[in-house]
């Protein structure tokens, strides 16, 4: 029987909730929280031994956890040190760097281009792993390289070029692969326009998202030629309630967590809101929302 990898530090029977925005998950049977790529290695070699499934959890921030929690193994990135390293225009950061981090320190420096990524919540690797972004563009226009690091036991560099994407979707990362660090290519700005945008970005998200309860942000993706609030709202479910989960009446692609939501009311409402908006516009929403499902190596 394989014994846990001694060096990488785990945490047994640890609560999801903890660790999604959503504040919704019981206990995973086995926490890995790898600091460095041979953590990953060391994990990878254990699941393999004990046939354990396992899944990769970032910022757990669009990730809906299951009420009776995960019987195998959540690799999770945050404790991957937040390093933020510049080089000319250039920006190394880790995946584990919180978008608002990034934001501030690149424009401290002067360094302007992610603009799409102000008022995205979660980290690094989400932004790079969904392409994140808003009206103003996609990160992917200012990834230079990604490193990414496998269950396999291998890591390697992708360069720009080989970064495939659809709408919020990548095509590039192999099955166990986590994104561990990005480069981007930024352009020179003045700080405080850069500061200024930030700030003008916030205010407008505060403005138009219910940002102070638990969510995952935007649950559907938008339709070529429409907007997914715009088509819940027509459909008669604003505010609409299932348990402690609610469509909020703020922003309608949003579903909040007004205290004590399950999995289950989450996923009501995600089902309500696609029926009832395929039946009066003929749309299907596709949810943004992964549901943490286990994989085997």
């Amino acid at each position: 029987m394989a014994t846990l990898p001694a060096a990488v530090p785990c945490r047994e029977n640890e609560p999801l909730s903890k660790y999604t925005s959503y504040r919704i998950g019981g206990p995973a049977r086995f926490f890995f929280l790898p600091q460095a790529p041979e953590h990953v290695f060391q994990i990878g070699k254990f699941l393999k031994e004990t046939r354990t499934p396992y899944f990769i959890l970032g910022n757990g921030s669009n990730v809906l956890a299951p009420d009776e929690g995960f019987p195998g193994a959540v690799i999770c990135t945050k404790e991957i040190a937040p390093k933020i390293e510049f080089q000319g225009n250039r920006v190394r950061a880790s995946a584990s760097t919180l978008n608002a981090r990034l934001l501030r320190a690149c424009a401290e420096k002067g360094l302007g281009g992610l603009d799409s990524l102000a008022g995205v919540p979660g980290n690094l690797g989400g932004a790079v792993f969904m392409n994140a972004g808003t009206a103003s563009g996609w990160i992917d226009s200012v990834i230079e390289e990604v490193e990414a690091v496998s269950v396999s036991g291998q890591s390697r560099k992708i360069p720009a070029e080989e970064l495939k994407y659809s709408y919020r979707e990548q095509h590039f990362l192999r099955e166990g692969e986590i994104v561990w660090s990005a480069t981007l290519q930024l352009r020179e700005e003045e700080p405080a326009q850069i500061l200024a945008r930030l700030v003008e970005s916030m205010k407008k998200r505060k403005a138009a998202q219910p940002i102070e309860l638990p969510s995952c942000g935007s649950v559907f993706r938008n339709p070529p030629g429409h907007n997914a609030w715009k088509l819940i709202a027509d459909a008669g479910l604003r505010g609409f309630a299932r348990g402690g989960a609610r469509i909020s009446a703020k922003h309608c692609n949003f579903i909040v967590n007004e205290g004590g939501a399950r999995k289950e009311d989450v996923l009501f409402l995600i089902e309500a809101a696609r029926d009832k908006v395929k039946a009066m516009s003929g749309i299907e929403l596709q949810p943004e929302v992964v549901v943490m499902e286990p994989r085997f190596l």
